[in-house]
């Protein structure tokens, strides 16, 4: 084991990221009684994959020694604003055993001492998810029979097997080897489930390595663990992107020539528009995203989902201005999608979105967003400099202020998203394009939101109307309410009652 990485290490980092999640200790004493129970019934137990690839690096980040190398790697992050909203931890630990009898006996017994919220046995892949509750947060732990796969064709799912397989076979069915790490949880002087002679490998927390993936994440290189690699499975393609940029890790010179190799055979071919759909929302769900796809444009990853894709510096430029705007939103990927697809022509859009396997809803949407974009630049034109009386009346350049109830009629016939994607786009930082987009955003934030307190079964209980006159009333109520002439239920009553029916009544005596 090299100097950088000790069992004392890996136990610091498992407490410290353990508390960043708000399980502290419990975190630890979860696995270790995994370990026991599994040991228990002549099972040996490991975590494996991203989680102990991360555990490792998070180790080399606190690690003097190490962690100038590894300031730039993202494991862990979790901001202050996301405690106590749901994040929780993903662990996958693999069996040398089966993963549905594990399952299925905790499910019975439970003897962790740990409260689950949930048990789901995947019989179709021989897995099974366990949800525990730790200091009333969930943490979900994947568990995995050790298994080997086989590919039939390039870009199928694999054929699966778990007879009597040990780890070191389900290692080399992985992608990368920095994924390929797997921590023992066998108890201290404890020997194998299987009853083998008690050894240090399969001590708590020792470090199992087959395929090298421990010198490769010091030295912070992305490397497959055969040639055939990507062409088995092209979506690697991309997880070796997402990885190299997450990380600052490299992707490795053979790893690079074998992508290129990949996508000269147009693997990509070989997978649904909804597996690379999946592929690209991952990467979009990052802190920068422009990074990755300007990665995918450099390796001609996206010429190879559809030849016509590009990402250029204008649409690095938007998705950094979406990143910034949007890092709290849930719909953050509409907006990407249509940049993305900005520039095709609509025959071409057609084909990448058929491609993508996006569906006729986001289509719709996204074209619903290009037509908003285009009536909103052509809308800004007309506030043309020459005009300043108009500019200022629009803009509230100068001494004509616009009213909320006007700025509702102009921007009333757009959606959010097609308001936003005009701004996202658009790159004009004068005084007048600053002032629309502030008038945008009070209509956005605030003034849509305006409505009246009083219904139309209100107005209809005062004998008044019906239908259409009914709506009418209510949207003259709401313009007013959004002018600050209307503050309250009682105010939109005697409004109504002296408008209309005063009027009524006034009308009546007349004839």
């Amino acid at each position: 084991m090299p100097m950088d990485l000790n069992k004392n290490l890996i136990k610091r980092s498992l407490l410290e990221v353990f508390n960043k999640y708000g399980y502290g200790r419990d975190g630890l004493e979860l696995i270790k009684r995994l370990g026991i129970f599994a040991g228990s019934i002549g099972y040996n137990s490991f975590l494996i994959g991203g989680f102990v690839r991360d555990i490792i690096i998070y180790g080399m980040k606190i690690n003097p020694e190490t962690s100038p190398r590894f300031a730039s790697s993202k494991v862990f992050n979790i901001y202050k604003k996301e405690k106590g909203q749901g994040i929780c931890l993903d662990i996958d630990i693999v069996l040398e055993g089966n993963a549905e009898r594990f399952a299925e006996l905790i499910r019975k017994r439970n003897d962790t001492g740990f409260a689950i919220n949930s048990i789901k046995v995947h019989k179709r892949f021989r897995t099974a998810t366990i949800e525990f509750l730790i200091n009333k947060k969930p943490l979900k732990v994947d568990l995995a029979s050790a298994r080997t796969e086989t590919y039939l064709s390039h870009g199928a799912l694999p054929a699966v097997s778990i007879g009597g397989t040990s780890l070191k076979d389900d290692v080399f069915r992985r992608d990368f080897t920095i994924n390929t790490l797997s921590f023992s949880l066998n108890p201290d002087g404890c020997g194998s489930g299987a009853g083998l002679p008690r050894s240090a490998e399969l001590a708590f927390l020792a470090v199992r390595d087959y395929a090298g993936g421990l010198p490769d994440i010091l030295n912070k290189k992305i490397r497959v663990l055969h040639d055939l690699s990507f062409k088995e499975d092209p979506t690697r393609i991309f997880r070796a992107v997402r990885f190299e940029k997450r990380l600052g890790f490299g992707i490795e010179r053979h790893t690079g020539i074998f992508i290129k190799k990949a996508m000269g055979a147009k693997v990509l071919d070989n997978i649904s528009g909804k597996r690379i759909t999946a592929e690209l929302n991952f990467l979009l769900k990052e802190k920068k995203p422009e990074i990755y796809f300007t990665r995918l444009e450099a390796l001609g990853i996206l010429e190879g989902i559809y030849p016509k894709l590009r990402f250029t510096n204008d649409n690095e430029r938007v998705f950094r201005k979406i990143a910034k705007s949007r890092k709290n939103s849930q719909n953050t990927h509409i907006f990407y999608i249509a940049e993305l697809l900005h520039h095709l022509n609509r025959t071409e859009f057609n084909a990448a979105v058929e491609r993508l396997a996006l569906g006729e809803k986001i289509k719709q949407i996204i074209l619903s967003m290009y037509s908003d974009e285009k009536k909103l630049a052509s809308l800004f034109s007309k506030l043309d400099e020459e005009d300043r009386k108009c500019a200022d009346k629009l803009c509230g350049n100068g001494p004509l202020k616009l009213t909320n109830s006007e700025i509702y009629h102009m921007f009333k016939a757009f959606s959010e998203n097609g308001i936003l994607f005009y701004f996202f786009k658009n790159n004009n930082k004068s005084r007048l394009a600053s002032n629309f987009a502030k008038r945008a955003a009070k209509y956005i934030n605030k003034i849509r939101f305006i409505k009246p307190v009083i219904s139309g079964n209100d107005i209809k209980s005062f004998g008044i109307c019906e239908g259409p006159v009914c709506g009418s009333i209510l949207e003259e109520i709401k313009l007013l309410k959004m002018d600050g002439k209307l503050k309250s239920k009682d105010a939109e009553i005697l409004y109504v009652k002296n408008k209309y029916i005063v009027k009524k009544m006034e009308g009546g005596g007349k004839k």
